[in-house]
């Protein structure tokens, strides 16, 4: 992962994803919704940049383990979906974006650039 930016720097366009009102600073190690920061852990800030570099792509439930718990990973699968979930709980405090990550059912996940209608 990036380190903080150094002051007086920009970032630039390699370092951020964007989908919608959702950026991901990959220098500042910073999300931000409609301009609003969100409080992310290591793990779920690494789980939404993999999404998000990937965006409507699937990315399969062992690329997730193997990329942010090693290739070793002897836990359980279902840490996954706790992450996701914990995600979406923060995603959605802002309306309209909580539709971007979806559940590809026994394949794994997907961040969709446009928000899924009910």
């Amino acid at each position: 992962m990036s380190e903080a930016a150094v002051p007086g720097t920009t970032s630039g366009p390699a370092d951020r994803l964007h989908a919608g009102d959702i950026v991901l600073d990959r220098a500042a190690h910073l999300v931000t919704v409609r301009g609003h920061a969100l409080m992310l852990a290591m793990q779920e800030f690494r789980l939404l940049e993999l999404l998000m570099a990937n965006c409507d792509h699937v990315v399969s439930s062992s690329a997730i383990l193997a990329t942010l718990w090693g290739a070793e990973f002897h836990g359980d699968p279902g840490t996954i979906a706790v992450h996701v979930l914990r995600l979406r709980k923060k995603l959605e405090r802002w309306p309209g974006a909580s539709r971007h990550l979806r559940t590809v059912r026994g394949i794994g996940y997907v961040f969709d650039t446009e928000p899924v209608e009910d």
